[in-house]
C-alpha cells in the first residue's frame, strides 16, 4: 500500500477525472445538511459543491466556500451556483488536511463521504484542520461509508486475514467507478460512528449528534460536532 500522502494524490488524479460523470450522478444534496445553520458556510470535500449550495438556498449564508482537491470538480461546481444564481461563493483547490482559511472564521463546515478516501493519519489531520477553523459554537458535519454492508463482506473478511497475518495494519476497500472510457479503482478507509468520535474529540470537537443514516443503498456513519468556548 503507499503511503498517506500518495493516497491523498490518488484521490486527486480520480476525481479529477471522473468529475463530469460524479456531477451527473450526484445531483441530490444529503438530507443531513439541513442540520447545519448558515452563516460563512464551508463545503470541505465540496465536490460539485451540491451540499453547500442545499444550505447556501434553505438558510442564511453569508458566504459560501467550496473546498475540493479536484479542480475540475470545481469546475462542475462552479457551473451549478452559477446555474442556480447564487453568486456569494469562492471555490478552492484545496488539501482538506491543509484548509487554507484562517483560525475561527467558519460558522457551519459540511465534510460529506470526504474521510472515507484517507487512512487514519490523515483523518486525524482533517479533524485538527476542522477544529481550528471553525468558530466557537459552530457546527460541522461529517460523514462515511460504514463498513457494516453486505458489499464489503468478503472485503472486510480479508482485511481481517491480513491483520492478522500482519501483512495489514489498516483496512482497505477497493470501489470501481465505470466510465466509458476507463474503469477507476478507488481506495477507502471506512470509518464507523465511534472510530469519527473518537478522532474529531481528540481535536477539541465534542459531538452532539451522532449515527447511521441510509443513502442512495449505502449506509454512512455520521457525526455533527461543535467547537467549545474554550478551544
Amino acid at each position: 500500500m503507499p503511503n498517506s500522502r500518495q493516497v491523498v494524490y490518488e484521490v486527486l488524479e480520480i476525481y479529477d477525472e471522473i468529475s463530469r460523470g460524479y456531477a451527473y450522478w450526484r445531483s441530490r444534496a444529503w438530507e443531513l445538511v439541513r442540520v447545519l445553520r448558515g452563516g460563512v458556510v464551508l463545503d470541505l470535500g465540496s465536490g460539485h459543491c451540491i451540499n453547500g449550495l442545499q444550505i447556501a438556498l434553505t438558510r442564511e449564508v453569508k458566504y459560501l466556500v467550496c473546498a475540493d482537491i479536484a479542480p475540475s470538480m470545481l469546475v462542475e461546481g462552479r457551473k451549478l451556483l452559477n446555474k442556480k444564481g447564487f453568486l456569494k461563493a469562492d471555490f478552492i483547490a484545496a488539501d482538506a488536511t491543509r484548509i487554507p482559511l484562517r483560525d475561527s472564521v467558519v460558522d457551519s463546515l459540511v465534510s460529506i463521504a470526504l474521510v472515507h478516501h484517507l487512512p487514519r493519519e490523515e483523518l486525524i489531520e482533517v479533524a485538527k484542520e476542522v477544529s481550528r477553523v471553525l468558530k466557537p459554537g459552530g457546527l460541522a458535519l461529517l460523514t462515511s461509508w460504514s463498513k457494516r454492508q453486505l458489499r464489503f463482506v468478503k472485503q472486510t473478511i480479508v482485511n481481517c486475514l491480513a491483520r492478522l497475518l500482519g501483512i495489514r495494519k489498516s483496512f482497505e476497500y477497493r470501489v470501481k467507478w465505470r466510465t466509458r472510457r476507463k474503469t477507476y479503482v478507488r481506495r477507502y478507509f471506512l470509518y464507523e460512528v465511534n472510530e469519527l468520535k473518537k478522532v474529531t474529540e481528540r481535536a477539541g470537537l465534542k459531538a452532539i449528534s451522532a449515527g447511521y443514516v441510509s443513502r442512495s443503498n449505502s449506509l454512512n456513519s455520521f457525526v455533527v460536532l461543535t467547537k467549545n468556548t474554550y478551544s
